[in-house]
């Protein structure tokens, strides 16, 4: 019998998906920062496809988030002490998370009507001050909060908020999400997200899902083609 709190070991949660998640955050915050700060003002092209990328990404932070304080929180307040000081420490930081938040999702939406130079660099720097909170966040949140996910919150349960952030992702944009999620991965890490997924959804990934993240990871960073993944 496990010891009381503690799932079964045929049901524990690996840790190592939220830190693979949380890749994208600290990939993705800083790089729009310098790619909004660079474009040309008046640009609305340019202005959208950044806007619409910052949609994602952020919406994405927020519904990440949100899931975590309304479905893991509670649990293991309720299962991991002594270590809900941990706990309390997360939901804390996560308010100062949810200021920088808004400030850049606002600054997002005004930049996406103007186009204009100063609302990008207010925006620019808001996206910097969130990544600031979100990283120190993600460092604590990795090194001290997944030993006790471990240890008191199931598979199950930490899948439940993956769902919960998937129907929160347009559908339309769902295949560029999991290529945002894959493309810092290793192999084992993306074995691992592509067994949680049905069949006919790892085969649009391989037919149609690495070149439509392809396409748009060279449109919104205005790189040369993107790395080729599996």
């Amino acid at each position: 019998m496990p010891a009381a709190g503690l799932p079964p070991v045929t049901d524990r949660l690996d840790p190592q998906e939220m830190v693979v998640l949380h890749r994208v955050f600290r990939r993705e915050i800083p790089l729009l920062a310098d790619l909004v700060e660079a474009a040309t003002p008046g640009d609305r092209r340019r202005t959208a496809t950044l806007a619409d990328h910052l949609d994602l990404v952020l919406g994405a932070l927020g519904e990440h988030h949100e899931g975590e304080d309304d479905l893991l929180w509670p649990k293991l307040q309720e299962r991991a002490a002594p270590g809900d000081g941990v706990v309390a420490r997360m939901a804390g930081q996560h308010e100062a998370v949810a200021g920088a938040l808004g400030a850049a999702t606002a600054l997002s939406r005004r930049w996406r009507t103007r186009a204009d130079r100063d609302t990008a660099r207010l925006l620019a720097d808001a996206l910097r001050e969130l990544d600031r909170h979100a990283t120190a966040h993600m460092d604590d949140e990795e090194e001290h909060l997944l030993p006790l996910m471990a240890d008191h919150i199931t598979a199950e349960e930490w899948s439940e908020v993956g769902e919960r952030g998937r129907r929160s992702v347009p559908k339309s944009k769902l295949l560029i999400f999991l290529g945002a999620i894959l493309e810092d991965a290793t192999a084992q890490e993306r074995q691992l997200f592509l067994s949680h997924m049905p069949a006919p959804a790892r085969l649009l990934w391989r037919t149609l899902g690495t070149r439509l993240y392809d396409r748009t990871t060279v449109r919104v960073r205005r790189s040369g083609a993107a790395a080729s993944r599996p």
